[in-house]
């Protein structure tokens, strides 16, 4: 399928050498600029970043900080991207499900309000084999006269659905179906955004991993019954050294550890961290704590993911900062954006051959 005009209107694609993508002779003046702060180790690969702003623009750039490869949109983007090894899948906005391949052709394009596809989605978007699995907005109509509320309000939270390739709902879930909201002595401040789950990941054995940043939880959902296999809740650790705050970017370390981005809070603790942890029998370990320098404190969005043994890939938002760092916290490679970026992805390189 040819890319199609109303999701992207220029492509680069910049040949491979033996040494991978070469750097662009010509750029968008309005990409982002990137200046490379720290450069102790010269990173084989590229970074993937995602400029949502009108004109949205996708590309990656080098460990000197220069642009190989760039797709330009026509129109603003939603943040949500994820990269796999032909192509890449995104939301182009809250109604757009794209996959795109490095080429630039449309391989996928499924639209709000066809098929089984009868969700608003947000946050992120993942591939379960041939099929996509996406965080939803779900609204729960709900009395909350007890609260101070309304006996006709409702309550926006989170869902999951699973759709097909050609946009037929296979599966979806529910938030409001496995916790009370009316349980919350809250509910009436929260009921905009109950939860905020703002990640999904597909766990080794298929199952589903979810963050819900306003709860310090992390969740294990049945992908077939639904159930609650585990929660990971940081509320129930006394060592304030092991809580984490405001999690993003829930994803499987090679190690087959689950790793997320511990943003931190600024009330209690404003440092942002990579934390690892492991589950045997519903018990929790954190098996690895990386420290970012208080500089790099981004109480908001960010991530991190492991890329190589004893490598770590992280996106300071808040800070515009993209940083690797060893798994002692020493800051390998460093670069300043002029935006904030949501999420930073490492490619490998053969990915782009």
């Amino acid at each position: 399928m040819k890319n199609e005009v109303l999701v992207f209107i220029a492509i680069i694609f910049c040949g491979c050498g033996s040494r991978g993508l070469s750097p662009l002779k010509e750029i968008p003046l309005n990409l982002p600029k990137i200046e490379v702060l720290v450069n102790k180790e010269n990173f084989r690969g590229y970074i993937l970043l995602r400029k949502i702003d009108s004109p949205g623009i996708i590309f990656m750039v080098n460990s000197l900080g220069e642009v190989v490869w760039y797709q330009k949109a026509d129109t603003a983007l939603n943040r949500v991207f994820k990269p796999y090894a032909k192509s890449y899948v995104a939301l182009n906005s809250k109604s757009d499900l794209i996959e795109i391949s490095y080429e630039g052709d449309t391989i996928n394009h499924l639209k709000f309000g066809m098929g089984g596809y009868d969700k608003l989605l947000h946050h992120d978007l993942i591939k379960d084999g041939d099929d996509y699995v996406a965080l939803t907005h779900e609204i729960l109509p709900i009395n909350l006269t007890t609260f101070g509320g309304l006996d006709q309000d409702t309550i926006k939270h989170d869902g999951i659905i699973k759709l097909s390739a050609d946009g037929k709902k296979i599966w979806s879930w529910n938030l409001s179906d496995h916790l009370d909201p009316l349980n919350n002595p809250n509910i009436l401040k929260d009921r905009i955004d109950w939860g905020h789950a703002n990640a999904i990941e597909l766990d080794i054995d298929g199952n589903y991993l979810i963050s819900f940043r306003k709860f310090n939880e992390i969740w294990k959902i049945d992908r077939e019954t639904g159930s609650v296999l585990w929660k990971y809740s940081s509320i129930s650790i006394e060592d304030e050294n092991n809580r984490f705050y405001g999690q993003h970017s829930i994803n499987l370390a090679p190690s087959g550890d689950y790793l997320l981005f511990d943003n931190g809070d600024r009330k209690y603790r404003k440092t942002s961290r990579a934390l690892a942890f492991k589950v045997n029998n519903n018990s929790f370990l954190n098996t690895l704590i990386i420290e970012l320098p208080d500089s790099l404190f981004s109480w908001k969005m960010g991530s991190v993911y492991q890329f190589r043994e004893g490598r770590y890939l992280f996106s300071s938002s808040m800070r515009k900062k993209i940083v690797i760092t060893d798994d002692l916290g020493n800051i390998l490679w460093m670069a300043q954006s002029s935006e904030e970026f949501y999420r930073a992805y490492h490619i490998d390189e053969s990915m782009m051959h």
